[in-house]
């Protein structure tokens, strides 16, 4: 599956004060959205973790363009994808829409995998994303 597409509808939970979502819950979408593109494709984060030994995948940058102001009841639609692989890194893209076909937003994350590695400070290591875990999103290149 070359990108999932799910549902969104803007609670007041969402909202600042003037009742437009406040910008870190886009974040939370996007996140929500990798995961469940990763679902979709039969790679929930416990699968990558019991088949391949990945422990994580961090977020190394992250933007967003907004267009047109999301508010309180607003129905809305998120469709990830993964864009790119690029050595052991990946570009994730996320795109909001109104249910009236307006588009929202766009933004990307870029990731990575990790495994863990005690030898390191940190703990853990990027590691090249899987050849069978790429093939699983379609040819990119």
């Amino acid at each position: 599956m070359k990108e999932f597409t799910s549902g969104i509808r803007v609670e007041w939970a969402h909202c600042d004060y003037a009742g437009i979502v406040f910008y870190p819950n886009f974040y939370t979408w996007f996140d929500q959205g990798t995961e469940r593109l990763f679902r979709a494709n039969g790679l929930s984060y416990t699968d990558l973790a019991e088949k391949y030994g990945i422990d994580g995948i961090p977020l190394l940058e992250t933007g967003t363009t907004y267009r047109n102001a999301c508010k309180l009841g607003a129905e809305l639609t998120i469709t990830s994808r993964i864009d790119a692989w690029e050595g052991k890194t990946f570009l994730v893209k996320h795109r909001i829409v109104h249910a009236d076909g307006r588009e929202a937003l766009e933004g990307f994350e870029r990731r990575i995998f990790v495994v863990k590695d005690p030898a390191l400070e940190r703990g853990i290591r990027a590691i090249a994303p899987p050849d069978d875990i790429r093939a699983r999103f379609g040819d990119l290149n």
